[in-house]
């Protein structure tokens, strides 16, 4: 089984508890963390932009990655929102049991 931590950005901290509480309830995840009040600085409509935004990180498996994707991208204010994944290469073995043990009790993600 292959750790993933996945990366997105959320307009608010509400946004992110939201996306990360519908995760959690569909054992998509097994801990989301919210850094609150991140400058993102990106090219959009050929302008350099800036925001003020919150950054998510989702622990989970990585065979969980096109559901959370979908699920995102279906609660997000973003018409684009950055989905990324990174892989865990190391990881404690407890914490890993405990990752596996909530992310195995999957919810159908259209409940």
């Amino acid at each position: 089984m292959n750790f993933i931590m996945i990366y997105t950005t959320c307009t608010s901290e509400d946004e992110a508890m939201h996306i990360t509480k519908i995760l959690l309830d569909k054992n998509l995840i097994a801990c989301g963390n919210i850094i609150p009040k991140i400058l993102s600085i990106f090219k959009w409509d050929s302008k350099i932009s800036s925001e003020s935004e919150c950054a998510l990180l989702l622990k989970t498996v990585e065979e969980n990655f096109d559901g959370i994707s979908a699920l995102i991208k279906e609660n997000h204010s973003y018409e684009m929102p950055c989905i990324v994944s990174f892989p865990i290469n190391n990881i404690d073995k407890d914490f890993g049991e405990w990752i596996k043990k909530i992310t195995k009790k999957l919810v159908p993600v259209n409940e």
